[in-house]
């Protein structure tokens, strides 16, 4: 029985030592698994990463674009000289380096983000002259409305100035 025992510890030594040498399956790293499930950073860096590759190959996709028309435009004129083409060459060879491609990207939404702050701000100033206006004109309504004689009755004076100045408006 003892041998028994042995032999079958002995084959299951030896299948696990083959399923090692395959790498057919690898220990669970538990620190691993459990980054990849609940850390914001590794989700992050992996949203980043796919945003980086996607703009990579819109960027590739047009230059091919560019290329062939390019060749087809080359292949239309037939050795002329032409300014626009040499600028258009320039330009292309600029636009391959991604580094320069992706800093264009980067001031164009800056350049956006600070023109939609300057926006904001301006209606933000609007609103608050309007406001300041609009409580000016309730401050003086209120005056005129809250005005006492001695003996504490109305004066009727302001109130007939408004009610003329509302007619005055509505027609």
């Amino acid at each position: 029985m003892a041998n028994r025992n042995r032999s079958e510890t002995e084959r299951s030594v030896k299948q696990s030592e083959r399923n090692n040498a395959e790498g057919s399956k690898k220990p669970f790293n538990k620190k691993k698994y459990r980054e990849q499930k609940y850390s914001n950073k590794f989700k992050v860096n992996q949203w980043e990463e796919k945003r980086k590759k996607a703009i990579l190959k819109g960027f590739y996709k047009d230059l091919k674009k560019e290329e062939k028309a390019a060749n087809f435009k080359f292949s239309r004129k037939s050795n002329s000289e032409n300014p626009e083409d040499d600028n258009s060459e320039s330009s292309s060879k600029k636009a391959k380096i991604p580094f320069f491609s992706a800093k264009q990207e980067y001031l164009k939404k800056k350049q956006e983000k600070d023109r939609k702050k300057e926006e904001l701000l301006k209606a933000q100033e609007e609103r608050k002259k309007a406001l300041e206006k609009y409580k000016e004109k309730k401050m003086q309504t209120y005056k005129q409305l809250s005005k006492k004689t001695k003996k504490g009755q109305p004066v009727m004076k302001g109130r007939m100035e408004l009610l003329l100045e509302k007619i005055q408006q509505s027609t």
